[in-house]
């Protein structure tokens, strides 16, 4: 799992360079639900060893009732992303503050017609969420062991501090993280861990 972890000293400085998109930025991440506040550690650490960057952990928070289509039996996207401000203590409600979310949950997205999504950003409320229900989906000739897993939920991370922290725009090439048509698991498996 250490391997993972890893990534070139090239990459590393030229991360270091990049200033967060605003002066000030903090990053906190949000267990939402029945989601394992445990899990978010190894990411807190990854972060913390590969960009230098500092995430508050926050405690978990109850699923919002109006986030669910009872009808898909999945959460939306956007009305996830777009309640979870309201839901973590004052310091995080600062417009200052990058707020990710985690959910066990299945989620789509309304607007895009999708069946489902990894993640979902809403820029202008710097507000992000991610979904670890499909996550387990075998690739093409992979199993779903946890190194594999823990990796494409960085991958979906990574790419959401990329474009909210740090600014980034998404990219065309397929083997960046913020590469811009990530529509399955071929796909994720597919991008590299960085920018």
């Amino acid at each position: 799992m250490g391997g993972l972890f890893k990534s070139s000293a090239t990459t590393h400085q030229r991360v270091a360079s990049i200033p967060p998109k605003v002066e000030g930025l903090r990053i906190y991440f949000v267990p939402i639900g029945g989601f394992p506040v445990e899990d978010l550690q190894p990411l807190v650490q990854f972060y913390r060893e590969k960009y230098k960057l500092e995430i508050t952990v926050l405690d978990r928070i109850p699923l919002d009732p109006a986030t669910l289509d009872t009808s898909r039996r999945q959460l939306m996207a956007e009305n996830l992303a777009a309640t979870l401000r309201k839901g973590v203590p004052e310091p995080a409600r600062n417009p200052d503050g990058l707020l990710i979310g985690f959910t066990t949950e299945d989620m789509y997205p309304v607007s895009q017609g999708w069946r489902f999504a990894f993640g979902w950003r809403l820029s202008s409320a710097r507000a992000a969420v991610v979904s670890t229900a499909r996550l387990s989906l075998p690739a093409v000739s992979q199993t779903s062991d946890q190194d594999l897993l823990a990796a494409r939920l960085r991958k979906i991370v990574t790419k959401d501090i990329g474009i909210l922290y740090f600014g980034l725009p998404q990219s065309e090439n397929p083997k960046s993280v913020l590469y811009n048509q990530i529509m399955g698991i071929e796909e994720l498996d597919a991008v590299g861990e960085d920018f």
